[in-house]
Order: C-alpha cells, then sequence, then structure tokens
C-alpha cells in the first residue's frame, strides 16, 4: 500500500512540470543576425566610420609613403641618413597604428556592449508584449521547432529601442 501512495506521489509530482512546461511560451531567435542586421549596428559602424576615417586614411597615405621610399631603396641603395629617416619613420607609424587601433578596438568592445544590452532589452519587452516565458538565442538549442522562431520579431524590437531621435 505504502509503495502505491509513493508511485502515486511521485507520479502527480513529476507531472506538474510536464504540465507546467507544455503552457510555457519559448522563443528561439538567432542573436548573430539580429546583431548584423540591426540598425543600432549600422549606425554604430557608420559612426566609427565617421570618427576614425580620417585618421585611417592618413594612416594608409603614410603607409603608402613609406612603401614608396623602401621601393626606391630597391632601385637605388639609401645612404645611412637616408635608412634612418626610414626607419624612424617606420617606427612612428608604427606607434600611431598601435595606438589607433588600440583606440578603435575600444570603440568597437564599447558598441558590442550597447548592443548586447539592446538585445537583452528587446528580448524583454518582446517577451512581455507577446507573452514569452523564455526567449533564447539559437545557440543555446541545438534543435528546434521552427514555429518558435522569433528572429523577425527581435530584429524589429531591437531596431524600434535603437531608433535614433529625428
Amino acid at each position: 500500500m505504502r509503495r502505491i501512495v509513493c508511485l502515486a506521489i511521485c507520479f502527480v509530482l513529476l507531472s506538474v512540470p510536464f504540465a507546467y512546461a507544455q503552457e510555457l511560451r519559448i522563443g528561439i531567435f538567432d542573436v548573430q543576425k539580429v546583431a548584423s542586421e540591426s540598425n543600432a549596428l549600422k549606425n554604430a559602424k557608420a559612426d566609427i566610420d565617421k570618427k576614425f576615417g580620417k585618421q585611417k586614411s592618413d594612416l594608409e597615405k603614410e603607409r603608402g609613403s613609406i612603401e614608396k621610399q623602401a621601393a626606391a631603396f630597391q632601385k637605388k641603395p639609401p645612404t645611412d641618413k637616408q635608412q634612418q629617416a626610414l626607419a624612424k619613420q617606420h617606427r612612428e607609424y608604427t606607434e600611431k597604428t598601435q595606438t589607433f587601433m588600440k583606440l578603435l578596438q575600444t570603440e568597437e568592445q564599447r558598441v558590442r556592449e550597447e548592443l548586447e544590452k539592446a538585445i537583452t532589452q528587446a528580448a524583454k519587452e518582446l517577451a512581455a508584449k507577446k507573452g514569452y516565458a523564455l526567449i533564447l538565442d539559437r545557440a543555446a538549442a541545438p534543435y528546434f521547432d521552427p514555429k518558435l522562431d522569433v528572429t523577425a520579431d527581435m530584429l524589429t524590437e531591437i531596431n524600434a529601442l535603437t531608433a535614433k531621435p529625428q
């Protein structure tokens, strides 16, 4: 008798989570697609190009100048003074490039962090609007029913959240 009661209790306890899980609304989205296609990332890239574009083109011109001088030295060997001047110019260029790359990486990291926050906020808002109990990145689910895909909704939500005021 005890055994039957224990089995009945176990059955009830085990069936409650399954019944509850069936009522959960779950959404799965492709975070990489949302990030790459979002207006937030497109705007951030444009801002980075605007902010760092001149510096980048100046560095490219300087690199071209150094390469021209080095190529000229292949035809006619340089004097010691010319060689030292080119080496100095190359060192300065390398330092400028390293500083530029650090600034660019810092800015890109800031953009990534802002985008992650926006994606999290978009997921919360989508869940609240449409009654989802759980929204996951598709990388967390090796398989899911395509009906659970909310990527388009997430993209719409993040674009609405990150729209620039006119």
